[in-house]
């Protein structure tokens, strides 16, 4: 029979995690914690999944925590895994929120980009129950959402600055207003057309 000593060491982890001055030195001292709560975020007890789920909540609180939880092997697809096969709405809740929290470190966007599913289930999340008002986890899965577009946009603005500082790149728009990608321009463009 399983032992009940695992779930435990994970509840006493995630009340260990509740106190923010904790996060940092959690994940940045020992190097098997994040590896560790990944691994229990797909075991057989609930109590250890879910309690697991909330240390990494917590500990994506911290900004500084961010990119080495995101960018611990198989995190991400430990996490969208948990809100696709979760067999409670904590569990769900837990999950999409890291998610949520992790999504706010640009350096996670390529670790949200290459997990297949990832941001189908995101999406899926987002739409809620059909018929029902928004709940949490609808509304912190767009909030997610929102914020991977947000970076996605940031990068390719932050692309468009520079090439168009270089003076490389025709603008469309009035002479000397700034060059924005993510805003569509609706004119034909053409290549050496006779006039």
């Amino acid at each position: 029979h399983p032992s009940p000593s695992p779930a435990g060491a994970i509840s006493l982890l995630a009340h260990l995690t509740r106190h923010p001055k904790n996060c940092h030195h959690l994940v940045f001292k020992y190097k098997t914690l994040l590896p560790a709560l990944r691994n229990a975020t797909g075991s057989f007890d609930g109590e250890a999944r879910k309690y697991s789920l909330y240390a990494l909540q917590n500990l994506s609180i911290d900004k500084s925590c961010r990119t080495p939880i995101g960018h611990t092997a198989k995190m991400i697809w430990s996490l969208t895994d948990r809100c696709k096969c979760a067999e409670t709405e904590e569990e769900v809740v837990a999950a999409i929120a890291t998610l949520q929290n992790l999504s706010d470190e640009p350096a996670n966007l390529i670790q949200f980009t290459i997990v297949k599913d990832c941001v189908s289930t995101i999406i899926t999340l987002s739409r809620g129950k059909p018929g029902e008002p928004m709940d949490l986890t609808a509304f912190m899965a767009k909030n997610t959402i929102v914020t991977l577009s947000h970076w996605f946009r940031k990068i390719a603005t932050c692309g468009s600055e520079r090439i168009g500082a270089k003076g490389n790149m025709k603008r469309i728009a009035k002479p000397g207003a700034p060059l924005e990608l993510h805003g569509a321009v609706l004119q034909p463009t053409q290549y050496n057309q006779w006039a």
